[in-house]
């Protein structure tokens, strides 16, 4: 798809956001904006894209289920009123830009607003320590999810975002650019490397509104590191807008990251901060799990991202993954006096959808079942005799 193509497609996607046209409506929506915006798309070319577009149209994505603890109160439908979706919205815009069928969409803005309803409610003073899990199927759309809530919470009130992005630094720099085109609007590692002047270029959803961008203190070129902790000498508080880190899953950083807030935002005797914290833990399943041998040991991993919670009157914790069987069968009574209660999910657990244009395991599954039934027929029309226990153990079922 060239550059033209592409641009069409993204216009013509927005425009039916609110008005779903298909047949010669779809066609004749098209052949007008291409004809307004100058593009110059040929009559087999134009068709093609309406196909593609008609047949995102047919692709759906279910609401999933959740789980909640019996004290569940929801809160969101209540102030819901009240929030500015400004981040929401540009977030929206950007997914229907990008392609994504308007089902899946709406789907996704359904489900965020039921995650985000589970969480702590940020105009609320008192104390609160929410924790839950998401689960979702391999590359199916989590961290789109999580970008959604993510924007949603700074729409509704929180002051600090931290996503832990896995153990690797390619993981991390690929969340930190999704993070910067989904929700800060700022290409963050082009800020760094030339500077403020010369790299505040808008990307992503900062090309529908490039106002009240979120402060990150991480890029796509480097993790939260020392010189930072150490030079940045603000508090949370400062910030008129939201503050968003992206970092790895590892023990210097959060390090680096416990020392920066109680050096400069924790107060009180308790050495604590009253600013609302939302922590997502990606690949909640790898390294944040404490698999200390004794009931007394706490792995450093696990005992740091206690620690950062701990620091906080007002925190909540989700743990992202594909692979939730560690998580679930965390002690839920897991308590240590300095580090307080560990990560089991006891709040909510919330299982996403995929799309149903998603190709996963169970399809590779199911596609490798039928093609071995038509290879049992073949080979039995000729009459053969085959165990049936071979064709149990080459298929890989049990």
């Amino acid at each position: 798809m060239n550059a033209q193509v592409a641009h069409l497609d993204s216009i013509v996607s927005q425009s039916l956001a609110n008005d779903r046209k298909t047949g010669a409506g779809l066609r004749t929506l098209i052949l007008t904006l291409n004809e307004a915006l100058g593009l110059g798309v040929e009559q087999d070319t134009r068709e093609q894209l309406a196909r593609d577009i008609e047949e995102r149209f047919g692709v759906s994505m279910g609401l999933g289920a959740m789980v909640d603890d019996g004290d569940f109160r929801p809160w969101l439908p209540e102030a819901k009123a009240s929030i500015d979706p400004f981040y929401w919205n540009r977030y929206r815009k950007l997914m229907l830009k990008s392609g994504l069928p308007l089902d899946v969409v709406t789907t996704t803005d359904t489900v965020t607003d039921e995650i985000l309803g589970r969480l702590g409610n940020p105009g609320l003073l008192e104390e609160w320590d929410r924790r839950g899990m998401v689960v979702g199927h391999v590359q199916s759309g989590k961290t789109s999810n999580y970008t959604g809530l993510i924007c949603k919470a700074a729409d509704a009130g929180y002051r600090l975002i931290i996503v832990i992005a896995g153990i690797h630094n390619n993981l991390r720099n690929q969340t930190q650019e999704r993070i910067d085109e989904g929700f800060i609007g700022r290409d963050t590692g082009r800020l760094a490397m030339r500077g403020k002047k010369e790299g505040n270029r808008a990307i992503g959803v900062g090309l529908f509104d490039d106002r009240r961008t979120p402060v990150s203190l991480t890029n796509t070129l480097t993790d939260f590191r020392k010189t930072t902790a150490t030079g940045n000498t603000s508090e949370i508080d400062s910030y008129k807008v939201p503050v968003i880190l992206v970092i790895k899953k590892n023990y210097s950083t959060l390090r680096n990251l416990l020392d920066w807030l109680r050096e400069h935002s924790a107060k009180g005797d308790a050495q604590m901060i009253s600013q609302p914290m939302l922590l997502i833990d990606d690949e909640a399943d790898n390294a944040s799990i404490n698999t200390g041998y004794a009931k007394e040991e706490i792995t450093r991993i696990n005992g740091q991202i206690r620690d950062l919670l701990g620091l906080f009157h007002r925190s909540c914790y989700i743990g992202y993954t594909a692979t939730p069987f560690a998580n679930i069968f965390v002690d839920p009574d897991s308590y240590d006096e300095a580090k307080k209660e560990d990560l089991f999910p006891k709040h909510f657990i919330v299982g996403l959808d995929a799309p149903t244009n998603y190709f996963g395991a169970k399809k590779i599954v199911t596609a490798q079942h039928d093609w071995l039934s038509l290879w049992g027929d073949q080979i039995f029309s000729r009459g053969a005799v085959v165990r049936s226990t071979d064709l149990t153990v080459s298929s890989g079922f049990r």
